[in-house]
């Protein structure tokens, strides 16, 4: 029997990304929150309480390409000790993000036209403790080495290749967080706010 941190997902989750993400795997900003309270989270991230709308995926990205504001979180159930809030208009190391608590928030952040993936981060207490994107070779060296058991056979390989490279790191948080994604993820409704221009002071 499969040790539940060494499972693998029943679709590719790239793949999943493309089909259902109507267009944000050229701008994927998700978050992996330890915490059953979304609407806390919000608070945190200062989003606008009247802002709040609940709705589809398409219909977040659809509002949010005619708002105001630079950013905005469409924010939602995970699974049983987790939230996961996709980002609109943040950056990675964003002060939204460390305002997040004493809680381990896990980052995936991704550009295909760009060609840009940034490392599996993870963020505590206002500090990204390092990252836990899993080793180029079977017991190769970690940033955080404790995250080693997640890590059988999702070996990243010497050659990049950034949508093998995403659906492994998604693999990672999916064994991490006890969810991968799916279809069902990525069709539920969850809640959209908008986040004001004056919440941050964005460097």
């Amino acid at each position: 029997m499969t040790h539940p941190g060494q499972a693998l997902p029943a679709e590719n989750q790239w793949d999943l990304l493309v089909e259902h993400g109507h267009g944000l795997q050229n701008g994927f900003h998700g978050l992996w929150v330890e915490s059953d309270d979304p609407e806390e989270l919000s608070r945190l991230l200062q989003a606008d309480p009247d802002s709040r709308l609940e709705c589809d995926l398409e219909s977040a990205i659809e509002v949010y390409g005619r708002i105001q504001e630079r950013a905005a979180v469409w924010i939602g159930p995970h699974s049983p000790g987790w939230t996961h809030v996709l980002a609109f208009g943040l950056h990675p190391y964003h002060p939204a993000i460390l305002n997040l608590g004493k809680r381990r928030v896990f980052e995936i952040f991704c550009r295909e036209e760009l060609g840009e993936l940034e490392p599996l981060n993870l963020y505590y207490n206002g500090e990204q403790l390092g990252d836990v994107t899993p080793p180029y070779n079977e017991g190769g060296d970690m940033d955080l080495p404790e995250y080693m058991p997640h890590t059988p056979g999702l070996e990243l390989g010497e050659t990049r290749n950034l949508k093998r490279d995403m659906h492994l790191m998604a693999c990672m948080v999916g064994r991490i967080t006890g969810r991968f994604t799916d279809r069902e993820w990525w069709t539920t409704t969850r809640t959209f706010y908008r986040i004001p221009d004056t919440s941050w002071e964005t460097p």
